[in-house]
């Protein structure tokens, strides 16, 4: 049986720090950012992270939200996935983050990974508390949390370790 395990990611997670913004929080910003020059570099660290989890595919399924949120990034994989859910494409909020973690929860995820920043971080929590292990591929410009690991790359080495039971979490 497939272990499941629930990736949501924030497409526009990072963006401002590339052109110099602290972030891409609020509308405002947002555009601003995307005016002058901006590209989303969450959907690149989604990526990355499931290249390392490469070789447990036949042994876990994924769960994810459509399009931009996880599913575009799992297309890419090769990751059998389910999709749950429903977003506006290209408009995306925090409360879409709190749905995709509350319905992937619900549908029996045992890890929660997610890309975004701090802002990310707040809404997976304030969605799900300490109801699933979660853990954070960092693609954010203000990174303070500690449900980050250091890189894409470790974030995967984490989940790996996890999932093959190698990592023991305290109640």
């Amino acid at each position: 049986m497939k272990r499941k395990a629930g990736l949501i990611v924030n497409p526009i997670a990072g963006m401002g720090g590339k052109v110099g913004l602290k972030g891409t929080d609020g509308a405002e910003v947002l555009t601003r950012a995307i005016l002058i020059g901006a590209t989303p570099e969450s959907p690149c660290r989604a990526v990355r992270a499931l290249d390392r989890l490469a070789g447990l595919e036949d042994n876990l399924h994924f769960l994810t939200f459509p399009g931009e949120m996880g599913e575009s990034e799992l297309a890419l994989s090769g990751f059998d996935h389910t999709v749950i859910g429903s977003i506006t494409p290209g408009d995306t909020t925090a409360e879409d983050t709190e749905r995709a973690a509350r319905d992937i929860q619900a549908a029996g995820a045992e890890l929660l990974l997610f890309v975004g920043g701090d802002g990310t971080a707040r809404n997976i929590f304030n969605a799900v508390g300490d109801q699933v292990p979660v853990l954070g591929i960092p693609a954010g410009v203000k990174m303070h949390s500690g449900v980050f690991a250091i890189s894409p790359q470790a974030a995967a080495e984490l989940a790996v370790r996890y999932l093959r039971g190698e990592i023991k979490l305290r109640q």
